[in-house]
């Protein structure tokens, strides 16, 4: 071995090795490209080789690295199974050494491979002019003239090649029998003469099935590819045969994987598969028309194919729609539109759709469907523009559905070009506007809708809401229009009122700007009266003429329109609780008892109703024999089924609203209440803990206590305290806390009272309901 190792350095001119460390960093990255190559990794080789390359380094080494980059994309070219692969690494590989006659001699073979069979003959003649002798080269090439209607020449073949290309010749021009026969008793290529006896039976004779033949041939054949051209003419033999369309499309699917890439056997393939789909779908087996249509490449391609194959996936929804299954139908119809299109399967792709509540997809098919609609009027299917219209508009409902304005108000305005004097319509262009905020063209639509119908309710709501929106527009005309054309209109009725209301009301403007000047109590019950006589018996103009009255110390007057209030809307929670609290400021505590069976009546009323009464007695002042009374009633009725809070938690609720106002007798009473009567919910640490934070801050000791409360109200099965004592414990754990500390820092106690003095009252009840 020595010996050897030693002639091998001789005879390479004995020069020594660079080493690693000592090398260029080119010629470094070459040797990494060489070792990956040698171990059958194409790609880091080609990436380090044109690392290389792009360096820009020496000619040598610039050469060098060409040389590597064609041996890469060579190697990867034929460790590719897919023709197009094989040929782009091809044609990389030529770019670096586009002298070498290997890369050209199997470009032709791939191209002819590809069925480019002139491309394939200019190939082999460039590898022909530079490597002449090499093997296989002057068959392939002289075949390939053949193929292509040229002329062929004997010389360089063996005596095989050319007489194996001399009866090749003798099938592609249709000589005779005899003929053919004679080239057959010469020396030919491959291992037996079945091949070429099974071939010549089949030219010669239309009908000829050797499958026979072609089996014995296969069975001989040393190479792959004759291999894959046996199994394309056993397909053929047995489709001869007109009964074994199985057993053809098995050696065609077999010699298709196998690596044959003809156009001839994709097309015969394709007529195969399509005649068993054609004839499946004419049974009405519809899953084994889109299994079969499965192996078909290129489906859409082939017109009939195409169309019987979305037929199927149009059936297959239908029946999956008829037994309810929507997402079946669905999948199925949305691959039959991958296929075919039609109005017909539109629209039951929009309604299958609406069904899964797809609201985009769903206003998408419908969009797809008025499309497709037929335009010729003498068409049996042909739409009128008043359907179009409607169609363009529910595909804009859809929209609405999915929060799309902008998609909708497309959809509106096509539907407005077949329905221009449809009111409904361009209301409904307005909705979608201002759901887009897109306020000015939302007004500017309202006004043509006014200009061709003044009195358009609709419109008019619409316009006198954005009217209400502005503080320098008066919305109260656009009522009146309303109330003009529709009486009883609720809407209109209700703005009118609160109108009048805000006139008169202090925290307000519109009264200043009525009268450059916030108007005198004589004059607001002067308005509020003219309102009366727009609005006869309206409760709220009532409501608020009573308060008028009761703040001009006309407790008599006062009394009289509460009460007129109550009886115009006796089942109206709002009214009745305000009459019942207003009644009490005019002395007129006879009518509220009275008024008291009538207002417990009420369906539906909750507990909270009677805690908000009784914390405005408080808040106020009042007699707190009132409050007490409508807290009872609220713990009466924790009895009725639909009430969520426990007589435990009632009382912890009235508990807080009397420490909060400062009741302290009051919340000493119901504290002893809680002990007595609810002593294990969890609402005696419940009150300790509310007691502790006010009066103490500390927080950790009002979580210990919360958690005990929690504790006992589960053990319980108290509900109603859970829920309590959880709203607690996520008030003490959010964000506000540090700030609500700090308020109550030295020097700053006012600060809290100022900030809640600007938030309105529904927002100070809020946090009245918990610490």
């Amino acid at each position: 071995m020595a010996k050897k190792r030693k002639k091998r350095q001789h005879q390479s001119g004995g020069a020594p090795k660079v080493s690693r460390a000592s090398a260029p960093r080119e010629v470094v990255l070459l040797q990494e490209a060489l070792l990956v190559l040698r171990h059958g990794n194409t790609a880091p080789a080609i990436r380090l080789a044109s690392q290389v390359l792009r360096a820009g380094g020496s000619p040598r080494v610039a050469e060098a690295a060409r040389e590597v980059l064609a041996e890469a994309h060579f190697r990867a070219a034929i460790n590719s199974p897919e023709p197009d692969e094989r040929l782009k690494q091809l044609d990389e590989a030529l770019q670096h050494t586009p002298e070498a006659p290997r890369l050209h001699f199997h470009r032709g073979v791939t191209l002819w491979r590809l069925g480019r069979l002139s491309e394939a003959v200019k190939e082999f003649d460039v590898t022909a002019k530079r490597e002449p002798e090499r093997p296989g080269l002057a068959y392939l090439r002289q075949l390939a003239r053949l193929a292509t209607g040229q002329s062929w020449q004997r010389d360089g073949m063996s005596p095989a090649e050319a007489n194996t290309l001399r009866l090749v010749q003798g099938l592609l021009n249709g000589e005779p029998l005899s003929g053919l026969s004679s080239a057959l008793r010469g020396p030919l290529l491959g291992k037996g003469p079945e091949m070429w006896q099974a071939l010549i039976e089949m030219r010669t004779e239309p009908t000829a099935a050797p499958l026979d033949l072609l089996q014995t041939a296969a069975e001989k054949a040393g190479g792959d590819l004759v291999k894959r051209v046996i199994r394309y003419y056993w397909g053929v033999a047995a489709m001869r045969q007109g009964d074994n369309p199985d057993l053809a499309r098995a050696t065609w699917v077999g010699a298709q994987s196998a690596g044959l890439a003809t156009p001839w056997l994709d097309q015969n393939l394709s007529r195969l598969l399509r005649g068993q789909v054609v004839e499946l779908a004419q049974e009405g087996r519809w899953d084994d028309v889109v299994n079969r249509a499965s192996r078909v490449p290129d489906v859409i391609e082939d017109r009939v194919l195409a169309e019987t194959v979305g037929l199927a996936y149009y059936r297959l929804g239908y029946d999956a729609a008829q037994a309810g299954h929507w997402p079946t139908a669905v999948e199925h119809w949305r691959k039959a539109e991958e296929y075919i299109s039609s109005r017909q399967l539109a629209q039951n792709l929009a309604l299958a759709e609406e069904a899964l509540e797809n609201w985009v997809r769903a206003a998408e098919a419908w969009r797809d469907m008025v499309r497709r609609r037929p335009r010729k009027e003498n068409h049996p299917e042909y739409l009128t523009d008043s359907q179009v219209a409607a169609l363009w508009g529910h595909a804009a409902d859809c929209y609405e559905r999915a929060n799309q304005p902008d998609e909708a108000v497309t959809c509106l305005k096509n539907a407005i070009k077949y329905a221009p004097d449809d009111a409904e319509l361009r209301v409904k262009l307005v909705d979608a506007l201002l759901a887009g905020e897109r306020v000015e063209a939302a007004e500017n639509e309202l006004d043509r809708i006014l200009e061709f119908d003044p009195q358009n309710v609709e419109a008019l709501l619409r316009l006198g809401t954005l009217y209400e929106g502005s503080w320098n527009r008066d919305a109260m005309p656009i009522w009146r229009r309303v109330l003009a054309v529709d009486p009883q209109n609720r809407e209109a009725r209700e703005a009118l009122a609160q109108g009048y209301v805000e006139l008169v009301r202090p925290d307000t403007d519109r009264g200043w700007f009525a009268f450059l000047r916030y108007p005198s109590e004589k004059e607001k019950i002067k308005l509020i009266e003219e309102g009366l006589q727009e609005l006869p018996e309206h409760p709220k103009l009532l409501l608020e003429l009573g308060v008028l009255y009761r703040q001009a110390k006309k407790n008599r007057q006062a009394r009289d329109a509460l009460l007129r209030a109550y009886q115009a809307t006796p089942t109206d929670v709002k009214i009745a609780g305000m009459v019942l609290h207003e009644l009490l400021h005019v002395d007129a505590e006879e009518e509220a008892e009275r008024l008291l069976p009538e207002v417990r009546q009420i369906q539906g009323l909750l507990p909270g109703f009677w805690l908000d009464q009784g914390r405005m007695v408080l808040d106020c002042e009042l007699d707190e024999a009132w409050a007490v009374r409508f807290f009872d009633e609220a713990i009466a009725l924790v009895e009725q089924p639909y009430v969520e809070e426990t007589k435990a938690s009632l009382l912890a609720s009235i508990y807080e609203t009397a420490y909060g106002e400062g009741a302290v007798k009051l919340a000493e009473l119901y504290e002893r209440r809680i002990r007595d009567e609810v002593p294990k919910s969890g609402a005696v640490e419940y009150v300790e803990a509310f007691r502790l934070y006010h009066e103490k801050h500390d927080q950790q000791k009002v979580q210990r206590l919360l958690r005990k409360a929690g504790q006992a109200a589960r053990r319980a099965n108290d509900a109603g305290m859970v829920e309590l004592v959880e709203s607690a414990e996520v008030l003490l754990s959010g964000p506000g806390l540090d700030l609500l500390k700090m308020l109550r820092t030295p020097g700053m106690e006012g600060l809290l009272e100022n900030l809640l003095a600007g938030l309105d009252l529904d927002d100070e009840d809020e946090f009245d309901e918990y610490f």
